[in-house]
This record gives structure tokens, C-alpha cells and sequence, in this order.
């Protein structure tokens, strides 16, 4: 387990992965990429100004949607009915685009209301999405209505990451900050319950697991 790692006690983490399938399609750089709730399906974010969904079983393309801005830096899926995508990045919006049609062309919301580049985006259900940002906020969004209902604002630097896990805590999220904290968060008062320090620099990544 970690403490045994941690501890130096472990004993042989077995064999190497293995690359199990490529994905080609893309003619850029990958951005970003998220497994939808299927754990079959994924979406990924290229700078070739494309999103692509795919099923990574049969290696296969679902969707491939033009973007109107390549600088592209986060995408995410929705993870119960795999019916919405989103992105964002240098253009400050949060873009989402719905997936129960055979072509999508346009967004169907843009969600605007930070002040800098959108690092990181993952639903809540499906009409909920949160957003982390350069302009060092992060913001819950209700998706029906286009508007931001609450901002999260205890960083003191860039927001670079956030994640969450409804099916374990539907109210907590966190984030990573290159302010070189971790912050978990209670979406219910929108307030930070909890700061993890240890980092001495920038916080590109974070992930919860069960």
C-alpha cells in the first residue's frame, strides 16, 4: 500500500504497463485528454483547433469537433449519460458542446466570466461544471442557464488543476495552485476546509482517488 511505499517497505511493484492501444487522428499537440464514466470512451484536446471523442476499445473516432480557438488546454466528459464534452483554455471560456447529434459544428453554451486562460474542467452530473483559472478562482456553473453560481477564491496564485469524485462526495473538490498549495474545497459554502502544504513550487496536477 502507500505507507509501505512511503516507508521504503514495499516490495516489487510487478511488471511494467504495456501500451494497450494508440489513438491517431490528431495533427497537433495533445492538450489534454478524460476517460469518460464508461471507462470506454474518451475525449481528447489537441492544438490542431480539434476535440475528439473516441472509443478506445475498437479504436475508433465517435465525434471530431472544430474548436473556434486551437489554444486549447483542458477538456472533460460528462460522466453519466457521455451526452456533453467540454473545453477551455487561452480564450477564457469554458465551451460545451452536446453529443446526442451525428455532427457537432457549434457550442452549445459558452460559459465566460474568468479573467484569465481555463486550466481545468469537470462536470458535476449534468447540469453542473466547475472551472479552475489563471486569474486564480475557481467557479461553479449551473450549464442550463449559462451562469456562474459561486467562486471559490482562497488561491494566491494560477489554479493549474482541479478534480472530483461525485460518486464518493458530491460537495468536495480539489485543486492545485502554482502558489504550491492544495486546497479541498466544500461546494456547498463555496470555502476552503482543508490546505495541504508541502510543495515548494507550482502544482500542475491533481487527482482524487477512492
Amino acid at each position: 500500500g502507500i505507507k509501505e511505499l512511503a516507508a521504503g517497505k514495499a516490495g516489487p511493484l510487478g511488471p511494467c504497463p504495456k501500451v494497450r492501444r494508440t489513438l491517431k487522428g490528431h495533427f497537433g499537440k495533445v492538450y489534454a485528454l478524460h476517460w469518460a464514466g464508461n471507462s470506454k470512451e474518451l475525449v481528447s484536446a489537441s492544438q490542431d483547433g480539434k476535440l475528439i471523442v473516441w472509443d478506445a476499445t475498437n479504436l475508433t473516432k465517435l465525434q471530431a469537433i472544430p474548436l473556434r480557438s486551437s489554444w486549447v488546454m483542458t477538456c472533460a466528459l460528462e460522466q453519466t449519460k457521455g451526452s456533453m464534452v467540454a473545453c477551455g483554455g487561452l480564450d477564457n471560456l469554458c465551451s460545451i458542446y452536446q453529443l446526442n447529434q451525428p455532427q457537432v459544428l457549434r457550442s452549445f453554451r459558452e460559459l465566460a466570466a474568468h479573467d484569465g486562460y481555463l486550466s481545468c474542467c469537470r462536470f458535476i452530473g449534468e447540469n453542473n461544471i466547475l472551472t479552475a483559472s489563471g486569474d486564480q478562482t475557481c467557479m461553479l456553473w449551473d450549464i442550463e442557464l449559462g451562469q456562474s453560481k459561486l467562486t471559490f477564491t482562497e488561491h494566491e496564485g494560477d489554479v493549474m488543476s482541479l478534480s472530483v469524485l461525485p460518486a464518493v462526495d458530491p460537495n468536495m473538490f480539489i485543486t492545485g495552485s502554482c502558489d504550491s498549495l492544495a486546497k479541498v474545497w466544500d461546494i456547498r459554502t463555496g470555502k476552503c476546509t482543508m490546505t495541504l502544504r508541502g510543495h515548494e513550487s507550482d502544482i500542475n496536477s491533481v487527482n482524487l482517488f477512492p
